[in-house]
């Protein structure tokens, strides 16, 4: 900006040498393509000066942008034959996470099978155990039951049967029967 303020006293000299040429008489063609050239070259060294950097500067920028551009769709395109392979590939995958889970479920279904196998038969085992122990308690209970019956079906036909003498005669004798096992 300093330079074009720079340049204004020259390009007013160059006005004021024109107008008193033109003031005093016609130039002739010669000045007139010499002033032409001088104009030219100044027009030449504004546009060197001061609008070249600006396009350099622009030029760089879209030339900057441009390869961002192309590196930007560079990645696209890779993140989308990614993302296409990823796709792809994802029905397969799908397809074998399916076959896997579905081969799991039935290797559960049998274990869970086997163990009510096992199941089944600790409840018939622990049932026929069951059984057993109460059969057993229960013919304990009869034959207790049924040795209860005869001591009181034997105590009332004894009862019945003796008197007070064949009661007392059955006591010595089984006084008696106690002492001579003392004895031995």
């Amino acid at each position: 900006m300093f330079r074009l303020a720079a340049l204004i006293p020259f390009f007013s000299l160059l006005a004021r040498a024109a107008e008193e040429a033109e003031a005093h008489a016609e130039p002739s063609i010669v000045y007139k393509w010499i002033n032409f050239g001088i104009l030219i070259v100044a027009l030449i060294y504004l546009i060197a000066k001061f609008l070249m950097p600006v396009l350099k500067a622009r030029s760089s920028s879209i030339s900057n942008d441009i390869a961002q551009s192309k590196a930007t769709v560079k990645s696209a395109e890779e993140k989308v034959s990614a993302l296409t392979s990823k796709l792809t590939n994802f029905e397969g995958e799908i397809r074998s996470i399916r076959e896997k889970a579905m081969a799991e479920r039935e290797i559960e279904a049998m274990r869970i099978s086997e163990q009510s196998q096992i199941l089944l038969a600790k409840v018939s085992s622990m049932r026929e155990t069951e059984i057993g122990n109460l059969t057993q308690a229960a013919q304990s209970q009869l034959r207790a039951l049924t040795v209860e019956q005869a001591i009181t079906i034997a105590h009332a036909r004894l009862a019945a049967m003796s008197d007070p003498a064949t009661q007392s005669a059955l006591v010595t004798s089984f006084v008696d029967d106690l002492k001579r096992q003392e004895a031995r």
